[in-house]
């Protein structure tokens, strides 16, 4: 074998240049980082014992944050997560955030408060991960119903909040949200009240307790400030009690199902009284049609 002369020893020494140790980057982005709080700092420091003007101070603060961007934190990448109905143009207007700044310059405090003035946007973080990333995380508003109002429809989540105020505007793909198109909101329940929305979670907790009566039910209203009336599929008007909402809907189901009573000819259902009792109202023209 022969041997390597003195200038292919040195040539393979640089080829086997050992790999740099893993602390190696985090050291050297977290000197930078230290480096350029260091100085953001002075300069806070100097500007505040020297006395010079609040806009000197102001410039030479955004030279230090603009050196940190040279340093390597800038925002490289903005990853967002939990966007399913948030008009993607509205997010990035509410971000507020460009590739290529400095990442100490993003507040993660006011860029969060501006994500959730987004109709969709229930709640939001904003988390900078340095040394050049934005993580932003949204839980989205979930439609429970359709508001009839005098001006048209609306779009309510759980907590009652409207969402779309304008669902013809909303279905037509303008406006704050836009809809997906597989999500026809025809198909939600509708909601009749001024004060509707704000009890509707817990009514449709209890509906939802009879699964096959709970699927015939088409709307809600409200009545005084106190009761809801209930339009079935078929037209049928159920008048549910104030007290024991329950009780009384178990009962129904029960009847619908041992005796058929919404196949009858019966036009309202009143349940107000008595927990086991109900009172009927008859359809004449179903009473035509042949219906017992």
């Amino acid at each position: 074998m022969r041997r390597m002369t003195l200038a292919a020893r040195r040539a393979s020494l640089y080829l086997r240049r050992p790999p740099k140790p893993r602390w190696w980057q985090p050291t050297i982005y977290g000197g930078s980082l230290g480096l350029a709080a260091c100085l953001i700092g002075g300069v806070g420091f100097w500007v505040g014992s020297s006395g010079i003007g609040a806009q000197a101070a102001a410039t030479l603060a955004d030279r230090a944050l603009a050196l940190s961007g040279r340093l390597g934190f800038a925002v490289h990448e903005v990853y967002a997560d939990g966007r399913v109905r948030t008009d993607p143009v509205a997010l990035r207007e509410k971000l507020g955030v460009a590739i290529g700044q400095p990442i100490l310059t993003v507040d993660p405090v006011a860029t969060q408060a501006r994500l959730e003035q987004l109709p969709w946007v229930e709640r939001a973080s904003v988390e900078r991960l340095l040394p050049d990333r934005i993580e932003v995380r949204l839980i989205e508003r979930q439609p429970l119903a359709l508001w009839q109002r005098a001006d048209g429809f609306a779009l309510v989540d759980r907590g009652g909040e409207v969402i779309a105020p304008d669902i013809a505007t909303l279905e037509a793909g303008e406006g704050p949200g836009v809809a997906e198109p597989e999500i026809r909101w025809g198909q939600l329940r509708v909601l009749v009240g001024d004060q509707a929305p704000r009890h509707a979670a817990r009514l449709f907790a209890v509906l939802s307790t009879e699964p096959a009566l709970w699927a015939r039910v088409a709307a809600a209203t409200w009545i005084g400030d106190r009761r809801w009336t209930l339009r079935l599929d078929n037209r049928v008007d159920v008048l549910l009690p104030e007290r024991g909402v329950l009780g009384a809907w178990r009962f129904l189901a029960q009847k619908a199902r041992d005796d058929a009573l919404l196949e009858r000819a019966v036009s309202v259902i009143d349940l107000r009284f008595l927990p086991d009792r109900l009172r009927l109202r008859l359809d004449p023209e179903a009473l035509q049609d042949g219906k017992a």
